[in-house]
C-alpha cells in the first residue's frame, strides 16, 4: 500500500488569505499529496503581540477557508498544547500518529532562509521534504544557502507558483478601517463575514449579539450549512446595499436564514403545529420548503429576532410569496446566487440582473426553478407559481430596476 503524502501548512493565519489557498492548492497537484493539513500557531506563552487575534479566532478562519476543499482539513494540534511549540515537536507527533505517511512541509522563500535557526534543524530534516513558494525572487533554489542546507540532509522541492507577496499586515490595516469585502479581495467571503460578525481586526459587528447568534448558528448548522449561510448574509448585504435597503437587515435574514435548516422533518413539523401555522400539505410534507416558515420561528424563539423585515424574508425564502419586500428578494437571490452555489441553467444571469433590478432577477431565478421542475416532470409548488405571475403583471419599469415599496 503506498504511503500517505501529507503536506502540512503552518502559520499565524492572521487572518488566513487566498495566497495560503493557492500556496496548498499549488503544493496539493505539485507534490501528488493526498491532502494538506494547515496548522495555526497557538496564543504566544506569554503576551500576544498587537494585532495577533485569539487563536480560537484564527482557527475558525482557516476552518470556514478550507471547508469547501476535499483534500485540505484545519488542525488545532498546535493551539491544544501547552507552551511553546517547534516544528520538531510537531513532526514528531505527526509521525508517531501515522508512522506510515510521508510528510511534506509547505513553507516560504523567506523561510527557507531561516532554517539554519530552527531548533534542532538537523533533526527536522530526516523527517519531512520542504515544498518551497516563492515569494518575491525568481528561484529561490538559487540562494547560496541552499547547497548547504541540502548537504546538512535537507530536501527541497520547488512549486511554480509566480511570487507574490501578499501582505497580511495590509489586510488588517484595511479591515480596520471598516472597508466592503472588495477592498480586501484577497480574503475568502466567508472568512470575511466572520472577521465582521466577530468584530476582528478593529471592524464593527453589523448588529448587536452578532458573535453569540454565529456560536449559536455553528452549533446548529452542518459545516456546509454554516458556510453558506456566511455567504449568503454577505451576498444580501451587497444586494441590499445596492439598492438602497438596510444592509444590516439584509445580512442578519442572510445569516439565519437556514436556521432551521438541519432540523429533521418531524421537528420542523411539530414546530409548526406548536406555532398554529396555517401551510398547505405540500409544504408541510417537505423539509425544503417548511424550514423557511419554521425558521422564522425559531430565529424569533431562539435567537431573539424581533424585527418584522428580517423575519418576514425569512420565512419566505423558500417559495417567495405574492407581494414580496426587496428585504425578502434580497435574500431569496442571495440565497439562489452567494459565490460557493454550484452552478445552474441561468445562474449568472440571475446574479447580473441582481444588481439592477430586484424583480427581474427574481423573474430570472422563478423561471429557471420552473423550467427545471418541469423537466423533472414534478409539480410546481402553486405559492412559487403565484409568484410569478404576480411579478410578470409588474409594470415593465419594475422590472428594470428595485422597486421601493415599504
Amino acid at each position: 500500500m503506498p504511503k500517505e503524502r501529507i503536506g502540512i501548512l503552518g502559520g499565524s493565519f492572521n487572518p488566513i488569505h487566498d495566497r495560503h489557498i493557492a500556496i496548498a492548492a499549488s503544493a496539493l497537484a505539485e507534490a501528488k499529496l493526498s491532502r494538506v493539513i494547515f496548522l495555526p500557531t497557538g496564543n504566544p506563552p506569554h503576551k500576544r503581540p498587537e494585532g495577533l487575534e485569539d487563536a480560537e479566532h484564527r482557527f475558525e478562519m482557516t476552518r470556514l477557508a478550507t471547508l469547501r476543499e476535499p483534500h485540505f482539513t484545519a488542525s488545532r494540534m498546535e493551539l491544544d498544547r501547552e507552551g511553546v511549540i517547534y516544528t520538531i515537536d510537531t513532526l514528531t507527533l505527526l509521525k508517531k500518529q501515522m508512522p506510515n505517511a510521508e510528510f511534506f512541509y509547505i513553507i516560504g522563500e523567506d523561510t527557507l532562509l531561516d532554517l539554519p535557526n530552527w531548533r534542532t534543524p538537523d533533526k527536522v530534516f530526516p523527517l519531512c521534504t520542504f515544498l518551497v513558494c516563492r515569494r518575491t525572487s525568481a528561484d529561490a533554489s538559487a540562494h547560496p544557502l541552499v547547497p548547504t542546507l541540502e548537504a546538512r540532509g535537507a530536501r527541497f522541492q520547488y512549486l511554480s507558483l509566480p511570487p507574490e507577496d501578499t501582505s497580511a499586515t495590509e489586510i488588517r490595516a484595511r479591515l480596520a478601517g471598516g472597508v466592503s469585502p472588495d477592498a480586501v479581495p484577497q480574503l475568502p467571503l466567508q472568512v470575511y463575514e466572520y472577521i465582521r460578525l466577530m468584530g476582528l481586526y478593529g471592524m464593527q459587528p453589523p448588529f448587536p449579539n452578532a458573535p453569540s447568534l454565529y456560536q449559536r448558528l455553528r452549533l446548529a448548522l452542518t459545516d456546509r450549512r454554516l458556510n453558506h449561510s456566511l455567504l449568503v448574509a454577505a451576498t444580501a448585504r451587497r444586494f441590499g446595499e445596492l439598492h438602497g435597503l438596510n444592509g444590516a437587515q439584509c445580512e442578519l435574514a442572510g445569516l439565519l436564514h437556514d436556521c432551521a435548516k438541519c432540523m429533521p422533518l418531524p421537528t420542523l413539523q411539530r414546530i409548526a403545529r406548536e406555532q398554529r401555522m396555517l401551510l398547505d400539505k405540500e409544504i408541510l410534507a417537505n423539509e425544503a420548503l417548511l424550514h423557511g416558515p419554521v425558521g422564522a420561528a425559531v430565529a424569533e424563539m431562539d435567537y431573539g429576532i424581533t424585527d418584522p423585515s428580517v423575519l418576514g424574508a425569512i420565512r419566505c425564502h423558500t417559495t417567495g410569496r405574492v407581494g414580496m419586500l426587496p428585504i425578502d428578494m434580497a435574500l431569496f437571490l442571495a440565497d439562489k446566487a452567494e459565490p460557493g452555489r454550484r452552478s445552474y441553467p441561468d445562474l449568472e444571469t440571475v446574479r447580473t440582473l441582481a444588481q439592477t433590478s430586484l424583480v427581474a432577477a427574481m423573474l430570472a431565478s422563478l423561471r429557471s426553478t420552473q423550467q427545471y421542475v418541469t423537466r423533472q416532470k414534478a409539480p410546481l409548488h402553486p405559492t412559487t407559481q403565484r409568484v410569478i405571475d404576480w411579478l410578470e403583471r409588474l409594470p415593465v419599469t419594475m422590472k428594470e430596476r428595485t422597486p421601493s415599496w415599504n
